[in-house]
């Protein structure tokens, strides 16, 4: 583990220090929603000629499992999404919460809200900026994840030239409280996209993260009298930084190119590099070609960075052929190489608007497989009821010396529309394999869309 280790004769064990940790947990969490129904409530005296809009959605998810050999324990997990937007002009407040709720404690708590998004957008600033500020997604080429802060975006060229940028402190696992030490958990970066070549996009992006690991004391032989003394271990902040450059290309409807390199700059090694193309022969005969190189993405200041690691190559070409335009036919064929050792990958299968069917295996490392799949949905009524259905069989084993397991899958479902806001969608799911002889489980959602102009 990357970081510092100093002697501490004084100090007491670390474990004491959760009951104080959980009472911050709480206070953050408590401060987070009240922080909400804090900005909520002073935007609604905008709320005149303004659009309220949103998405609601009430999920339960049951299931029973078997603790012991005669004896079984029923679950039932509750969700709720509420995803809001207020706007009025070029300003618009942005939230998407959760609320999650175990019936038993079986999981650790009984129930938490999270806070993914909560942000304040100015859009359109010049007719050239767009400024997001609070708790807010980033995509930005190799920069990704959730800050508390602010993002920028500005257009240049009648937009073939637009610049991103973002700062702000990382969020906190459980996405409930904000960060305290904003120096040691901060992200910021950006992403450069250009389009001015016809056909041709291109991007560069850059990203630095810095999370916080929690230091704690411990005991440590410090000489070869292995004499056992406190230790206080405390680790560097810096977690993940990379550079990226990314280019896509489209020549009319005849082919296409596709390619990614990501550098680990912590490692100074490559992360990622990824070409893929994409040609089309006539107008129902299509090749692909897809290329990856993957290092695992290791934090400088985790302790798995201590240990050696090993990249992994794949290489993919497939054939598409569509008989109509919602009948198409496929086969994919990939080599897998995990630095010494190989591995191969093969699907063939067909599909269509309405569902798929597929064969698929592997050899090798990765071990021996062969599975079909099936899958479907079909509207009826104006599609206001559409039953869905799943099938899944699959052979596999380890390595050739193993012996063969099965296991069989099936899935229902049914979603109704009684009006274009309103969606009831459940499903039952049933497996067996040689671990359970049978695991049946429930899964119902509601959810409910609007949009009003107050």
């Amino acid at each position: 583990m990357r970081g510092t280790i100093t002697t501490s004769p004084g100090s007491r064990p670390a474990g004491n220090g959760s009951g104080i940790h959980e009472r911050h947990h709480a206070m953050n969490t408590r401060c987070g929603v009240a922080t909400a129904l804090l900005l909520i409530t002073c935007w609604a005296p905008l709320a005149q000629a303004q659009m309220f809009s949103g998405r609601l959605v009430t999920s339960f998810h049951t299931w029973e499992q078997f603790d012991t050999v005669g004896s079984s324990s029923t679950y039932l997990r509750a969700f709720q999404v509420a995803q809001l937007s207020y706007k009025q002009g070029d300003f618009s407040l942005n939230t998407y919460l959760q609320g999650a709720l175990n019936a038993t404690n079986a999981f650790g708590d009984l129930g938490r809200i999270r806070a993914y998004n909560l942000y304040l957008r100015w859009a359109n600033i010049g007719n050239v900026l767009d400024l997001d500020v609070g708790r807010q997604a980033i995509y930005a080429g190799v920069g990704n994840g959730t800050i508390d802060g602010a993002l920028l975006r500005a257009k240049f060229l009648e937009n073939q030239l637009r610049v991103i940028g973002y700062w702000g402190a990382t969020v906190d696992p459980t996405f409930t409280g904000v960060q305290k030490n904003w120096h040691d958990n901060r992200a910021f970066g950006g992403q450069i996209i250009t389009t001015a070549v016809r056909g041709l996009r291109l991007g560069v992006s850059y990203m630095n993260r810095r999370e916080e690991r929690e230091a704690y004391a411990t005991v440590r032989a410090r000489d070869t009298t292995f004499e056992a003394y406190p230790y206080y271990i405390s680790n560097d902040s810096r977690s993940q930084e990379f550079v990226s450059g990314d280019a896509y290309y489209t020549y009319e409807r005849i082919f296409s190119l596709y390619g990614r390199y990501d550098f680990d700059m912590n490692f100074s090694k490559t992360s990622r590099a990824q070409g893929g193309a994409r040609v089309n022969i006539t107008n129902a005969l299509t090749l692909t070609g897809d290329y990856i190189y993957r290092s695992p993405r290791i934090s400088y200041n985790s302790i798995f960075s201590a240990f050696v690691d090993n990249s992994v190559s794949d290489v993919e070409a497939g054939v598409e052929y569509g008989f109509t335009p919602l009948l198409r036919a496929f086969a994919r064929y990939a080599w897998v190489s995990y630095t010494d050792i190989e591995s191969n990958r093969y699907t063939i299968g067909v599909n269509n608007g309405y569902g798929s069917i597929s064969y698929s295996g592997s050899d090798g490392y990765a071990g021996e497989l062969q599975s079909v799949n099936l899958t479907g949905s079909y509207p009826l009524m104006e599609n206001k009821l559409v039953p869905t259905l799943g099938f899944n069989f699959a052979s596999y084993r380890l390595s050739a010396e193993d012996d063969r397991s099965d296991a069989l899958s099936f899935l229902l479902g049914l979603i109704v529309r009684p009006t274009r806001n309103l969606w009831f969608d459940g499903q039952v799911q049933w497996m067996s394999n040689k671990i359970y002889d049978r695991d049946l489980r429930l899964q119902l959602k509601l959810t409910y869309w609007f949009a009003q102009r107050l």
